[in-house]
């Protein structure tokens, strides 16, 4: 897991230790202007004394080190801001945090009530190119910066500015405006410029050559270059198995919004998978309401009281995080309500708010509706909600989860005949493994992260088979860091080929995609073409499956992630 944090002060001890540690990734990642490190020092140091806002944001792995830094300008008056570096640590392996770093950008930004901002990206226009050799690494630059929603600015000669800071090639200036498509006018962009100049390399009205610039804005408002390496998935000539029937939480998943900018686990993520679903043919149903016994059937009551309790105990912008982690006897529970945090949760990054208890059993009376369809007659259901809740266990919560909806689900569908469960979130699904260790109605499987280099750490080893009448019900699938498709793809096989033979009547499905190359949680390296893989491979299942959303945090893995692999579950080219 990672985290992603604004440095607001430089002037304490730890402020100055995550400033020292962003100049140091920006010298290995900029060597050719090492100057510029100390503009960046001033800048942060003095920032107050700027009449435009300076926003420093880092990324942290799950050590707590930095592994990445994104430095903004925000010119509040024009309500408008410039991205001037994001940059990862290149000594590190790609984990996705440049992805995770630009979306926290973003959702600042908008926070701040800012339009939209820009950037500087290399051209990709061989005509600007002193090496054209370069064109390919630009192109592929730009196609990530559009894919993200961001587009070069037309009809300008902003390129035909070269410094140091661009090793003196022409960059485009590029512009993200939220996906809202509002226009910018001509002469709002041009006070932009001036700012950006001002800023980066000390320009003015008097200097001609930045004046000519300006002034070379032609459209009112600006136009923005068409999308240029939008890749268009096409079908193949293929049968449509069954319609996906889509169990949506709707307005419910905005309800647990926290407040701390960066926390990835978001509403975001769900518009992101909608949009991937654009283009599957899908028949939607409302959530229908379950009682909660349904929830203590799989969980602890005392679990479930503890996290309803926070409606009232807790005020609306409160988060609670656990700083005390006694053993967990169940004759010596804290007597004080949030002390109790540490006793029923397994991390540090899994606040209590006043809205989890709301949140987590609207996504399990999601996955019951989803249950419900299965019974009903419905081959695919697709329970799309949040938060997560593989990860949540019996007596304790943790991973982003409060209560594990696929795990109620399951339990539910057991009552009807066997239940297979597969897990193929990248982190092991240690709560779902949990509740049914004992249990033979319900065969529990999970494809995962290695437990001894990814969350949760502890579970998830070859050696866990599940004890008394569950023994051997229960099969992990720890696979190591860069599992790439063909690896992947295998595995799952392996895990179909032992669930099936539990001759299951259901079929339930923890999806994460997490497992996808760059994904700030995960070290796998699947690809838009091994999801498709693993939908289709799961297609080849005779009984009815449910799908219930856990993990998977970078949005475009999420958009391009859910259009693969339903076009592999619901489509055959047999």
């Amino acid at each position: 897991m990672f985290r992603i944090r604004q440095v607001r002060s430089v002037t304490s001890r730890q402020g100055a230790q995550d400033l020292a540690t962003v100049l140091h990734i920006y010298t290995k990642a900029f060597a050719y202007y090492p100057e510029y490190a100390s503009k960046i020092s001033d800048l942060v140091l003095f920032k107050d004394r700027r009449d435009f806002e300076v926003l420093l944001l880092v990324a942290e792995s799950q050590k707590n080190r930095i592994v990445g830094f994104a430095l903004v300008f925000i010119f509040p008056q024009l309500k408008y801001a410039y991205l001037d570096y994001i940059a990862t640590d290149p000594d590190r392996r790609a984990r996705g945090y440049g992805i995770a770093l630009y979306n926290a950008v973003r959702e600042h930004l908008q926070h701040k009530r800012c339009k939209g901002f820009f950037m500087d990206v290399p051209s990709d226009d061989v005509a600007h190119l002193k090496d054209p050799s370069r064109i390919k690494i630009n192109e592929k630059r730009m196609a990530f910066y559009e894919a993200l929603g961001a587009r070069p600015v037309m009809n300008t000669l902003y390129e035909k500015i070269t410094t140091k800071a661009n090793q003196g090639y022409m960059t485009m200036l590029v512009y993200d405006d939220f996906g809202n498509n509002k226009p910018v006018s001509r002469e709002s962009l041009q006070q932009v410029m001036q700012r950006i100049f001002e800023v980066k390399i000390k320009g003015s009205e008097g200097d001609k050559k930045v004046q000519k610039v300006i002034d070379s804005v032609q459209d009112d408002p600006i136009q923005l270059r068409e999308a240029k390496y939008a890749k268009r998935s096409v079908r193949s000539k293929a049968r449509v198995l069954s319609p996906l029937t889509l169990i949506n939480g709707g307005d419910a998943n905005q309800i647990h919004h926290l407040k701390e900018v960066g926390y990835v686990e978001r509403p975001a993520r769900i518009s992101a998978v909608l949009a991937g679903l654009k283009n599957i043919p899908v028949e939607e149903i409302a959530v229908k309401p379950h009682s909660e016994q349904h929830i203590k059937a799989v969980h602890d009551h005392k679990l479930v009281q503890f996290i309803k309790d926070a409606q009232t105990q807790l005020t609306p912008r409160q988060l609670l995080y656990p700083n005390v982690f006694p053993v967990r006897n169940p004759e010596h529970i804290p007597k004080t309500w949030d002390m109790r945090a540490g006793y029923y949760c397994i991390d540090t990054f899994t606040p209590l708010t006043v809205n989890a208890y709301t949140a987590a059993r609207n996504a399990v009376n999601a996955a019951l509706t989803g249950a419900d369809a299965l019974i009903a007659g419905d081959k695919h259901a697709y329970v799309l909600c949040r938060p997560p809740g593989h990860h949540a266990e019996r007596k304790v919560f943790g991973g982003f989860c409060y209560f594990n909806s696929a795990a109620v689900a399951a339990h539910f569908l057991a009552r009807k005949g066997k239940v297979a469960f597969l897990d193929i979130d990248y982190h092991h699904g240690n709560g779902s493994q949990d509740i049914f260790y004992e249990r033979e109605d319900v065969f529990f499987a999970s494809i995962h992260g290695h437990p001894s280099q990814a969350y949760p750490y502890y579970a998830g080893y070859e050696d866990e088979v599940g004890e008394g009448k569950g023994k051997g019900f229960n099969k992990n699938f720890p696979l190591r860091a860069g599992t790439q498709d063909d690896a992947y793809c295998k595995s799952l096989q392996a895990a179909l080929k032992v669930l099936m033979a539990h001759q299951p009547s259901y079929f339930v499905l923890s999806l994460g995609f997490d497992i996808m190359k760059g994904d700030p949680t995960g070290a796998f390296e699947i690809t838009n073409k091994g999801m498709r893989r693993v939908g289709e491979i799961l297609a080849t299942i005779s009984c009815p499956i449910l799908v219930v959303q856990e993990g998977g945090y970078s949005l475009k893995n999420l958009r391009s992630g859910a259009f693969e692999f339903f076009n592999g579950l619901l489509y055959s080219s047999q």
